[in-house]
């Protein structure tokens, strides 16, 4: 991806592209939340195999790979569900897409501040696609699975054939989709907040919202969905306060350290004329001789 020549050159390509990629973080945390929610909201109580049943399946004499599969319940419960099923799937992996896209505008505005992996421009892109990917392909296959062993015996051999193709593949998309996007999260959020572009805020969350790609932490993506939103007010220019000062000079503009803070507070201290009078100096003691405060206080004994 080329980069403009200049600063300037580089905030008037971000202000032609700022808004489309707010939509898309937008569409992204609202997609990938709301196909999640509804998705457990239509199938909150499958139903399940008992573990009773399947024993006395076991028990039954002569083989059992000819009797009818516990798993008939479950299949016919997901047929039934198909489109409301497959509708969810789209409207999450169309939320992957456009997590490819906001990640990929904000690696832009980063590298065109600061020197980062060449690898960080490609990774939200393929991790982005591939989940989605992923999200859509997988539900397919379950369809198509469920649908195939309806139309057969409904057997307990053929319930055991295995997955199908779309399955397999989603099977196998999914660690290196997921490999990519926990990495895209971490380097983006990572150099886009040393470049002044996220709050120390917006870019340690990123991180950790990387790794709740993989690491999930309850039925619900409430953090992505939190940051993403945030990403998408950041784009559109409606950050309380006005946007960060690397966006308006289309340089790099790094947080200060604790010890710039600390340097900078007593600076402006000192020109509002609120800095702290020093201590009087204490008169040198003679060698054995005691301060004038120990000698009130042994009077005051007395």
């Amino acid at each position: 991806m080329a980069l403009p020549d200049t600063p300037q050159q580089q905030l008037e390509w971000e202000a032609r592209q700022r808004p489309r990629a707010a939509v898309a973080a937008a569409v992204a945390g609202v997609l990938i939340f709301g196909g999640q929610l509804l998705r457990g909201l239509l199938f909150q109580d499958p139903p399940r195999a008992l573990l009773l049943d399947a024993l006395e399946r076991v028990q039954a004499p002569g083989g059992v790979g000819g009797l009818p599969s516990a798993q008939l319940a479950l299949q016919e419960y997901l047929d039934d569900r198909a489109v409301s099923f497959l509708a969810t799937a789209v409207a999450e992996g169309v939320g992957y897409f456009a997590v490819a896209y906001a990640l990929t505008f904000l690696a832009a505005a980063t590298r065109a501040r600061r020197a980062v992996p060449r690898l960080m421009m490609y990774l939200p892109a393929i991790g982005g696609v591939l989940m989605g990917v992923v999200t859509v392909v997988g539900a397919f296959g379950a369809l198509a699975d469920a649908r195939e062993f309806l139309d057969g015996p409904r057997t307990i051999d053929d319930a055991a054939t295995g997955p199908g193709t779309f399955t397999v593949l989603g099977q196998v998309l999914l660690l290196p989709g997921g490999l990519a996007l926990v990495a895209a999260y971490f380097l983006v959020s990572l150099n886009a907040m040393r470049a002044g572009l996220l709050t120390r805020f917006l870019g340690i969350l990123g991180v950790i919202v990387g790794a709740l790609v993989i690491i999930r932490i309850g039925p619900l993506p409430v953090v992505p969905a939190f940051w993403l939103l945030s990403l998408a007010v950041l784009f559109a220019g409606r950050r309380r306060g006005g946007d960060l000062p690397a966006w308006r000079t289309g340089r790099a503009e790094p947080w200060p350290t604790t010890q710039q803070a600390a340097a900078a507070r007593a600076e402006q201290a000192r020109a509002s004329g609120d800095e702290p009078e020093p201590e009087p100096e204490q008169e040198p003691v003679a060698a054995g001789a005691l301060p004038a405060s120990d000698k009130r206080k042994r009077k005051r004994r007395r």
